[in-house]
């Protein structure tokens, strides 16, 4: 390559960089692959809460992901609890929904401790939007795109009394037909922590992979398996691996969760 040449490439470069700069928009890595699920049929099964997570997880946990809803969300009771699961376990216990709960359509932050304890985020159809759920000092806070919506007090979540262990869920859950919560849209980078995480945290690692090595990691899911697998690695090193899952429990499956090119990261955000 001629020095003119490199000259000019430097020069484009330094534009480019600039141009975000100064539009205030933030640089971010390529997020690779993402889960695409139809909401009918689809669902990830992780493993038992209890063993993924840390003693103790009931009253402090964080979960950090990234979503682009599609379609049409669908509630069977008025509660978070009964909407579309995005993140969650089973038998409904504590996580992330989508749907129309208290007369609005939102992604809910929920958590049972006796009563359901909610908070609700706005969205946008076809948006990528990163939500994560925070669980500490008796307070539950959902955060979007890194900033802060909303808490309310929240104890410790409920456990069944029979000692059962409920399951992680990722993209949907299903009971039976009539109590089909799967989800419809994208999502991608999904973070499970043994800790409370700070707004600083949320918003360093939201542009960007994580690092495998994070203390307090519970499990990580990049999606890094691509087209083909049915299986979903977990990329902390931990070894909680998820099954993609296409129907069951009387609902007939229908083809498999896609694989797609993600669009997370790639939206606009302040530079910090």
């Amino acid at each position: 390559m001629s020095t003119l040449t490199k000259q000019s490439l430097a020069v484009v470069l330094f534009l480019f960089v600039g141009h975000f700069a100064a539009t205030g928009v933030a640089l971010a890595q390529d997020p690779g692959y993402a889960l695409r699920f139809d909401g009918a049929s689809d669902f990830v099964r992780l493993a038992e809460t209890a063993f993924i997570m840390a003693p103790g997880w009931e009253s402090t946990k964080t979960v950090s992901l990234w979503v682009k809803p599609t379609g049409a969300a669908y509630c069977n009771y008025p509660s978070p609890a009964s909407c579309d699961v995005i993140f969650g376990d089973r038998p409904r216990w504590w996580g992330i929904s989508r749907g129309v709960s208290q007369g609005v359509d939102r992604i809910w932050v929920w958590n049972v401790d006796g009563d359901v304890d909610a908070v609700g985020i706005e969205y946008a159809l076809d948006e990528w939007i990163h939500v994560t759920l925070v669980h500490s000092d008796g307070i539950l806070r959902a955060y979007r795109n890194g900033v802060l919506v909303g808490s309310v007090p929240s104890g410790a979540t409920q456990q069944p009394s029979t000692g059962a262990l409920p399951i992680l869920h990722l993209g949907g859950m299903i009971n039976n037909v009539t109590r089909n919560w799967t989800f419809a849209g994208d999502i991608d980078e999904v973070q499970i922590w043994n800790a409370a995480r700070t707004p600083e945290q949320i918003a360093r690692d939201m542009m960007e992979p994580l690092l495998v090595s994070e203390p307090d990691l519970a499990a990580y899911y990049r999606m890094s398996d691509g087209p083909g697998s049915l299986l979903l690695t977990d990329d902390s090193g931990h070894g909680w691996t998820g099954a993609l899952t296409d129907g069951g429990l009387g609902v007939p499956p229908d083809g498999p969760i896609l694989w797609v090119t993600s669009g997370a990261f790639n939206i606009n955000l302040p530079i910090r």
